[in-house]
């Protein structure tokens, strides 16, 4: 399983209170349940990381996401720890 996965933004889903970003063809041991991410409006970072996420969507970049956890787990979300994009 892996901490950190990168691909190309496909979608970009917001409640009132999070964000589930989906990053496409990731190996089937690196997806999460849905295939989604999860950052919440509580992470200290979420401007700037949410802001990340947009620019990566729109300008077609690969997207590099590192979870809280210790690994993906098929049945739930993991949540962002931290997102970076290379240009």
């Amino acid at each position: 399983m892996a901490f950190r996965v990168t691909g190309k933004v496909t979608r970009i889903y917001a409640t009132s209170d999070q964000v589930f970003i989906r990053l496409a063809d990731l190996p089937a041991a690196d997806t999460p349940k849905d295939g989604y991410f999860r950052l919440a409006q509580s992470h200290s970072n979420y401007d700037a990381l949410y802001s990340l996420a947009l620019t990566a969507a729109v300008n077609r970049y690969d997207l590099s996401i590192r979870i809280a956890g210790n690994d993906i787990n098929p049945t739930a979300v993991p949540d962002v720890a931290y997102m970076v994009v290379d240009w």
